[in-house]
């Protein structure tokens, strides 16, 4: 089969020249990366199978190699444009198989940078890494591949639009087959068929459809129950384009909602609104998070929010859509926005058991201010 790489080989070039950069100032001869999003990104390697043992071995010089399990060599010899794949099988130690490839392409490399804190990389296989590689020093290099990706290149702006189509087709859907009478599966079911239908790829999250006291509950998935007239649905979907997700979420009052209800909603849909119009190259993450936080606190309901503004968003892997861990809009974070950070601001307003109202759009920096990468009305449904 012939390649289907999502970039140029002159763009995977440039991040692998980068990435080389950042380890040389941190002293790191070779570093292994475990996180899939890091391996996506440096590579295009992508399977839902990153769930067994995955790794990607960067020496300083010289070509990087994939460690995988074998029946992912299809995978890999599609996606990603790198040759040098070694592959274990099921009954292998996939460390040695690690420790082996090291040696392989980097010799006796003085320092090895590992991802601490990457997801799939337990404690028992960085153990097992770490007697393996005696002879080097395991440094943290935690957070290197994901300072390269907060900001993202015109083609991910590209693929990050087309994902936005597909969670706005989903959205319009899951509207439409909510009324009374029907659940919230059907509602779930439309916003599958619409993301599906407009090309996005398997999600990194599942969408949420909460209605009536669950639209109360944060990160509420379908559950079948029967919609009635009254209740309040909040709706929160993600589309996906090469891995690159976009975010949206709405709310829906199935007939006249209460003077609370709108008043929750009026103060989401304008604490949003504050917060887009506050981004902009060199306003720290924290500025953006006050407009939004502050509006919401002068309007005396800040118990039912308590939480940050909003999320990087990009590449992503099951369990999450957002890339949160590597820059949120959060309270106080000094950290400064550049032209080309995408971001998931999705502001709600939560009182457990009793309402859940919230609005939301995946932005973007752009040169002169904000950039609204999803386009749907920004208002309370009603029907």
């Amino acid at each position: 089969m012939d390649k289907d790489l999502a970039f140029t080989l002159e763009e995977y070039s440039e991040r692998l020249r980068n990435l080389r950069s950042r380890m040389a100032e941190k002293g790191i001869d070779c570093m292994l990366v475990h996180t899939p999003e890091n391996i996506c990104y440096l590579t295009g390697h992508q399977s839902p199978g990153y769930y067994m043992y995955l790794c990607l071995v960067v020496p300083q010089k010289g070509n990087p190699a994939l460690v995988l399990r074998r029946g992912e060599l299809g995978n890999a010899s599609v996606y990603a444009w790198l040759s040098d794949l070694i592959a274990y099988d099921d009954t292998d130690d996939p460390c040695q198989a690690t420790v082996d490839a090291v040696k392989k392409v980097a010799g006796s490399p003085k320092t090895v940078g590992v991802e601490f804190d990457a997801w799939f990389l337990g404690q028992r296989r960085f153990l097992a890494l770490k007697d393996g590689l005696a002879h080097s020093q395991l440094v943290d290099g935690g957070g290197i591949v994901e300072s390269m990706r907060v900001v993202k290149s015109p083609k991910e702006l590209e693929y990050i639009r087309k994902a936005a189509r597909c969670a706005e087709t989903a959205m319009r859907l899951g509207i439409e087959a909510a009324m009374p009478g029907a659940t919230e599966n059907d509602i779930a079911t439309a916003m599958f068929k619409g993301l599906i239908q407009e090309g996005s790829e398997y999600l990194a999250m599942e969408p949420f459809v909460a209605s009536g006291p669950r639209s109360s509950i944060m990160h509420s998935p379908w559950s079948g129950r029967v919609l009635e007239k009254g209740d309040l649905i909040l709706l929160e979907v993600a589309g996906c384009s090469r891995r690159y997700h976009a975010a949206l979420m709405r709310t829906i009052s199935l007939g006249n909602p209460s003077e609370r209800a709108q008043r929750f909603a009026d103060i989401c849909i304008e604490s949003l609104n504050r917060a887009i119009g506050a981004i902009h190259p060199g306003v720290t993450s924290g500025e953006v998070d006050e407009a939004c936080r502050g509006y919401i606190e002068d309007s005396g309901v800040e118990e039912f929010f308590r939480k940050r503004t909003g999320y990087s968003i990009g590449i992503a892997f099951a369990p999450d859509w957002g890339e949160g861990h590597i820059l949120s809009l959060s309270k106080d974070n000094p950290a400064t926005l550049k032209e080309g950070m995408t971001f998931h601001m999705p502001p709600a307003l939560r009182d457990f058991g009793q309402i859940g109202v919230g609005f939301s759009e995946t932005v973007a920096v752009s040169k002169l201010g904000c950039e609204v990468i999803t386009s749907f009305p920004r208002e309370l449904v009603v029907k």
